[in-house]
């Protein structure tokens, strides 16, 4: 100890500041150094927490998906001026969602963009430290199908509900597909019940009903319209996930379908 005393003492620092030239009115205080630490610590746990419900994601064919805004191609749309309005007002939305809380909703025919500009939207969130769930719809129903016979399945899904009612974003995609396709009357039927309660569930959640107003972020791409959705889920479900501000609607008209396989 007292070899670690000498080897530290003033006279020692001094002639190491001396050495090396350097300027101790430029050095952090010990309330700075405190400070770092504390930003350190912080940028930790939130990195943790954005890798932890990013796994937590349901993809299909457990296959992560990736888009940013700079891969938003106008050009392969034969409607340009629809694709580059679509591509801002997705763009727009995302820089007010990074300091207020609403729903977003993405509809149109398939292939024409939905879940790329959804997901452009969901990690441009989680750039700027919040934390983010991709969760395909078929993908959970056929979760919900497989609980009865699969322990650890039934486990994965309660954990799955808990998070998909706290993430910051949450991004249901393809919602309505996990109804299956219409009758010859063109009517829907209900969706599997034990998938109704969850969703059920996971709307209540995400609403914060003492002040009327979103809790957390929820971001749907969807087919179907909203009479067709609320054909398939309890009506107070669909009216707490599809924002009815029309702001904040991403309708794909006269868009054609370019995906390639």
């Amino acid at each position: 100890m007292e070899n670690v005393t000498k080897l530290f003492s003033q006279a020692t620092i001094q002639k190491v500041v001396a050495a090396r030239g350097i300027d101790t009115t430029k050095l952090p205080t010990k309330e700075e150094l405190d400070h770092q630490t504390i930003d350190r610590a912080n940028a930790g746990v939130i990195a943790n927490r954005k890798r932890y419900y990013y796994r937590m994601s349901v993809w299909s064919g457990d296959v992560p998906l990736r888009f940013s805004f700079n891969d938003w191609q106008v050009d392969k749309q034969p409607n340009q001026a629809k694709a580059r309005e679509l591509g801002n007002q997705a763009f727009k939305l995302a820089r007010q969602l990074e300091t207020n809380q609403f729903n977003v909703a993405l509809a149109g025919g398939p292939g024409v963009g939905k879940t790329s500009l959804a997901l452009a939207i969901m990690y441009q969130l989680m750039g700027v430290g919040q934390t983010a769930m991709f969760v395909s719809t078929a993908e959970l129903l056929r979760l919900v199908n497989e609980k009865y016979e699969a322990p650890d399945v039934r486990q994965r899904l309660l954990y799955v509900l808990k998070d998909m009612q706290n993430v910051d974003v949450l991004v249901l995609d393809d919602f309505g597909t996990e109804g299956g396709k219409p009758t010859e009357k063109g009517f829907y039927k209900p969706v599997h019940k034990d998938l109704q309660t969850l969703m059920y569930q996971v709307a209540n959640a995400r609403c914060d009903f003492d002040h009327n107003e979103v809790k957390h972020i929820t971001i749907i791409t969807t087919n179907n319209t909203r009479k067709q959705l609320e054909s398939m889920y309890d009506g107070k479900t669909i009216d707490r996930l599809y924002t009815k501000d029309t702001c904040c609607q991403l309708l794909f008209d006269n868009m054609e379908g370019v995906r390639s396989v």
